[in-house]
């Protein structure tokens, strides 16, 4: 099955992650060490994954101005700044697919659905920021879409522990079919990855 999944990592860009990016700052001092948490399991994730020959996909915020998501929040992200890289202890490898979104779902504003499609990819493992707008926004589409979804629950975070829970339940709620299958640990999903890794040398 690995050849037919990818993990997406969704807006893992410095502008919600550390200092003086305009989401962090918003987010406050707990916030952004909620964020940074997350970072060396996702960094275990893909690693993982890659070596399981699992697609891993960037989405990342890379907004313009005139963008409608600048209607609702200042200006982030900004296609071209430091705010808008990829965190550098995520930085992409070699076979990464980046994607540069502009709105919540990268369904609607980059060639995302093409390049599953063109793969064969059907299932798709979701982490990044936040569980409760992104993410959610991403899962909607991708399950509309007929896509198999699979939460990695402390590999996502929101602005509040209480979003990031409430928007796990909302997948629960709404997306979900096999609860015990489609929530998963970093450490349950490198071990099970480890199993279908290819051989070294």
């Amino acid at each position: 099955m690995s050849d037919h999944s990818a993990v997406l990592v969704i807006d893992m860009a410095n502008d919600f992650v550390y200092p003086t990016g305009v989401i962090a700052d918003a987010g406050g001092a707990e916030y952004q060490q909620r964020a940074q948490a997350i970072i060396p399991p996702l960094g275990r994730l893909l690693d993982a994954a890659r070596n399981a020959g699992i697609l891993v996909i960037y989405t990342t915020d890379a907004h313009q101005e005139g963008d409608i998501e600048l209607r609702k929040w200042p200006p982030h992200a900004m296609k071209g700044t430091w705010q808008a890289e990829i965190v550098p202890d995520l930085k992409p490898a070699a076979g990464d697919v980046v994607l540069e979104k502009q709105t919540y779902s990268p369904f609607l504003s980059t060639e995302l659905e093409e390049t599953l499609r063109s793969r064969g990819i059907t299932r798709l493992y979701i982490t990044g920021l936040h569980t409760d707008c992104c993410a959610r926004h991403t899962s909607a589409d991708a399950f509309q879409k007929g896509f198999d979804l699979v939460w990695v629950t402390d590999g996502m975070q929101a602005f509040t522990d209480e979003a990031h829970q409430n928007g796990l339940e909302y997948f629960k709620a709404w997306y979900a079919t096999d609860p015990e299958r489609q929530f998963r640990t970093t450490n349950e999903l490198t071990a099970e990855w480890a199993q279908t890794a290819a051989p070294v040398g």
